[in-house]
């Protein structure tokens, strides 16, 4: 408080009558600095003692650390995985997901899909008798396969009346077996005739495109041709009996997981339900040796920059060595730690130990830096106290703002992006704290190495260093060759206006470009896809299906849609005209497909019941209620051959009765899993359809979107009810990731600006490094267009990110810049905070960019994208924070300096504001 005061009367007394206002604000901002420099000097003291100690005791501080990690890293007893792409990449809280969640209560999944695609080895006509008939012998070979417990198919698969389902192109002739296709088949002629069918033999309604791809047909839309052709394998059985099949499945059609063609006729590849988690767990796999390089070259790095590489005593190779296991020693126990309080490890989090080696290592090279600095006379302890009261803050301070970004980059609603975040942050911290000590201890240890008499050789410290290998004055006290051309930039872009101006305004106009570009649309599109190998048998798989059938959701897939009614009296004909009525506006919608039809129960029913109505007990004359021929809605569910809507509707106490015996049918059984009865009431029913073909992620939010507005339409008439799909939990992370990223990111600023202005203080240094985070993020979002990438839960991972690693290359520079000696002009001390940081930042964007390096050459395009994003927060983090910062702060930097002792200063004024006042 006295402080407060006596900074206000100075300034005051300093601006005079007039400007007693204005000098009370200036008090008050003195004040304001006043304040955070002493919070600033305790931290600093703090940090530099705990160093000290560390510097004092350094192998006990090394046990200690070695021991703590280990103990941390004992958290992998609890290691959970998550890979499923609906744990990791969609809202789990969303609408959506809980529709989802609710359906898959009362209605089971359909067995598990596992597809073989097929297509002619010439590249010609799949529907010829020879490779139609190798295709049946193909599917007898997949048949007879025998797991590791010896279960065939026909011990998991999923199964009908007739045994087991026959599904994809083998249902158009019989039971798909060989010997009853070469009883009905004798010609090309036989073939055409089968598949031009519109039912299969089974009296399902059959759709040509889901079986056949590449189709072309003749004047009369009859079939002629296709070049490709689905053979389904769905199963249903005990979850670990299924995947031990399917990975007998895979292992017929593969080799080392590659594609492997063993027949004459036909090509096949093969996609099973289990694949994609395979994939993604050999992702890492197949760039082990990418993972090995990237830690060599950055160990070498470090080892060779972190002191004087042309020097044999002053080196510090061992210690850079060492420092890179340090890092890596803070990833293990962030890891640990993670794995310890229950957070789940996903494919992503094998990637953040190359961007977290890449941020720890930064901090030995200003630690470094500064213990150079400091005079050579003083105690290596006490040196080590001087260097971390220098940096100790600044290290700090970019640490706390990284973790804080990731933490609040942990709110975004994707799993992935939590996940990550978490171990991001965690490992950061236990980063930055064996920066502040043990890294400390390890430098005092390389000092004595270096200051003993004689000097002990760098790495082999146990040999003395000759005559001919001590370093000579020019290289013990000359600067190094990197710091001389960053300071002679430095001192040239701000050697003349005009210059600083150009350089501001090109940095300016290329963030301009950047927000043009994105203006102008960017993708949401995420493909699962891009988190397996290049080459592997599931991408063979999707590349065919691209070709042949359009890939997902698109070439007849026909994604699968159903409107659920929960909770209903559905014996009354209020409800059932709902239901007509829903079903009939459902099938109108623009984004469903109307030439599929609706397969509605409720139609089919009636029209069995009027049938029976008589003959059975529970279809009395008295439990038919009459209604009008032509209501609205009641064409919807017709099958195609019958044109009249029905003119009663079952009603009364008979009517689940009657419903269950239908549903035991021949005719019912198609519809036996669309009602679920509880407690002898019907609990839910489901009235199915499918969307049309949808190609991009607009159009599957739009999709969304009008099904949503369907939903709202009906909660009056139908209050509960909702349409729901597997897939549109993957279409509302397309629909809510442009916000997300705007919250995480909005969020990771407003943290960076308070963190700013409690260390800078100055609201010109926080403003600048605020408008430095503002332009590096607009490049990186115009990086991602420069790249063709997407805006999904990988590129928003890299995002957040960069808040954090361009906190590091900005945040350095302007705490450097505060410290200097207020009363030299800007430029010149611009030009002393470059020749303090400029040489440490430049070698952390330095073993960033060897981080993310090898990922360019990774067998996986998610793996990829890290790089491409990357490679924008390094070219555009490092060269705003080495160029356009210090040149901003040589133009508009605060002209006061944090240190500055205000007491006197206030004290000296107290009476010249008193003298004011009297007169």
């Amino acid at each position: 408080m006295l402080t407060l005061l006596k900074a206000l009367a100075s300034a005051a007394a300093a601006a005079g009558p007039l400007g007693f206002a204005e000098g009370v604000e200036q008090g008050r901002r003195h004040a304001w600095l006043a304040c955070t420099s002493r919070a600033e000097e305790s931290v600093a003291h703090g940090l530099g003692r705990v160093a000290k100690s560390c510097a004092r005791n350094p192998w006990k501080c090394v046990a200690v650390t070695v021991v703590g990690c280990l103990l941390c890293a004992l958290g992998v007893l609890r290691f959970t995985a998550v890979s499923e792409a609906r744990d990791l990449w969609v809202d789990q809280g969303s609408q959506v997901m809980k529709d989802l969640e609710w359906t898959e209560k009362y209605f089971t999944s359909a067995g598990r899909v596992n597809r073989v695609l097929v297509t002619a080895k010439d590249g010609g006509n799949i529907l010829r008798p020879e490779t139609m008939a190798e295709i049946f012998r193909m599917a007898d070979d997949v048949k007879a396969l025998s797991d590791a417990d010896g279960k065939s198919f026909a011990d998991v698969c999923l199964r009908v009346s007739s045994g087991c389902l026959n599904a994809g192109i083998r249902r158009y002739f019989g039971t798909g077996t060989s010997a009853d296709f070469n009883q009905t088949v004798q010609s090309q002629a036989d073939i055409l005739v089968a598949v031009n069918k519109a039912n299969f033999p089974d009296g399902a309604p059959a759709f040509a495109d889901d079986s056949m791809g590449g189709i072309a047909r003749d004047g009369s839309g009859s079939i002629t041709s296709s070049t490709a052709a689905r053979v389904d394998f769905i199963l249903d059985a005990a979850d670990e009996a299924m995947m031990k099949w399917e990975e007998a499945l895979v292992r017929h059609f593969t080799k080392d997981q590659l594609t492997e063609q063993g027949y004459e006729h036909v090509n096949a590849f093969v996609q099973a339900e289990r694949s994609q988690d395979d994939e993604l767990n050999r992702t890492v796999q197949a760039d082990i040796p990418l993972f090995a390089i990237a830690f060599v070259l950055m160990a070498s790095f470090c080892s060779i920059f972190l002191g004087k590489t042309a020097s044999w005593t002053q080196s510090r190779r061992l210690l850079g060595a060492v420092e890179f296991y340090l890092v890596i020693f803070g990833c293990i126990a962030g890891y640990g730690t993670c794995m310890l309080i229950g957070v789940p490890f996903t494919v992503l989090q094998q990637i953040l130990p190359f961007i977290l080696v890449g941020i720890g290592i930064d901090d030995a090279f200003v630690i470094s830096g500064a213990f150079d600095a400091v005079d050579p006379s003083l105690s290596i302890p006490d040196r080590i106290e001087k260097a971390m009261q220098r940096v100790g803050v600044s290290i700090t301070l970019t640490k706390v703002t990284s973790i804080s970004s990731f933490l609040l980059g942990a709110t975004c609603v994707f799993p992935s992006v939590q996940y990550f975040c978490f171990y991001a942050s965690v490992s950061c911290f236990f980063i930055w704290l064996l920066h502040c000590t043990t890294f400390c201890a390890l430098l005092a240890l390389d000092a004595r190495r270096a200051s003993a008499d004689p000097p002990r050789l760098d790495p082999c410290f146990c040999v003395g260093a000759g005559s001919s290998c001590m370093p000579s004055k020019k290289i013990s006290e000359g600067s190094a060759p990197l710091e001389r051309v960053l300071v002679a930039m430095i001192k040239f872009l701000t050697s003349h206006p005009a210059i600083s101006f150009a350089t501001i305004v090109l940095f300016l106009v290329v963030a301009a470009v950047s927000a043009w570009q994105v203006s102008l649309g960017l993708s949401t599109d995420f493909d699962i896809m891009d988190l397996s190998p290049d080459k592997s048998y599931p991408r063979d798989f999707y590349n065919e299906e691209n070709l042949h059938f359009g890939g997902l959701s698109t070439g007849g897939l026909a994604l699968p849609a159903a409107l659920y009614v929960a909770d209903q009296d559905f014996s009354s004909v209020a409800v059932q005209r709902h239901l007509e009525e829903a079903g009939a506006e459902l099938m109108a919608l623009s984004n469903v497909n109307s030439v599929r039809g609706l397969q509605s129960w409720h139609t089919i029913f009636t029209l069995w019941a009027l049938q029976n109505k008589g003959v059975l007990a529970s279809l009395p004359d008295s439990a038919f209620t009459a209604v009008e021929t032509n209501r609205t809605g009641c064409h919807a569910g017709l099958p195609s051959a019958v044109t009249t809507c029905t003119s009663h509707l079952v009603t009364g106490s008979t009517f689940l009765t009657a419903l269950q015996e239908f549903l035991s049918t021949p005719m019912g059984r198609a519809f036996e899993d669309d009602v679920v009865v509880q407690d002898g009431q019907i609990k839910v029913i489901r009235l199915r359809a499918n969307h049309i073909d949808t190609f991009n992620s607009k159009q599957q939010v739009a999709l969304l979107e009008e099904v949503e507005a369907f939903t709202a339409q009906w909660q009056s008439a139908l209050p509960g009810s909702f349409v729901s799909s597997p897939a549109y939990i993957f279409f509302d992370q397309y629909r809510i990731i442009v916000e997300q990223m705007t919250v995480s990111i909005g969020l990771c600023l407003a943290a960076v600006l308070l963190i700013s202005a409690l260390v800078l203080a100055h609201p010109l240094s926080v403003m600048v490094v605020l408008l430095v985070l503002a332009l590096v993020f607009m490049d990186l979002m115009g990086n991602i267009v420069l790249w063709s990438l997407a805006l999904n839960s990988i590129s928003m991972i890299n995002l957040v990110m960069a808040v954090g690693l361009v906190v590091d290359y900005s945040m350095h520079m302007a705490h450097s810049f505060g410290l200097q000696d207020g009363s030299l002009p800007r430029a010149k001390r611009a030009e002393l905070a470059m020749k303090e940081m400029g040489q440490p930042i430049f070698l952390g964007v330095s073993t960033t960019f060897l981080a993310i390096l090898p990922l360019a050459f990774s067998a996986s395009q998610a793996f990829r994208v890290f790089f491409q994003m990357f490679f924008g927060i390094v070219v555009a983090g490092g060269s705003h924070g080495l160029i356009f910062l210090p040149v901003c702060m040589s133009v508009f930097g605060p002209s006061v300096t944090k240190t500055t002792n205000l007491e006197t200063d206030a004290e000296a004024a107290v009476g010249k504001v008193a003298k004011v006042e009297t007169e």
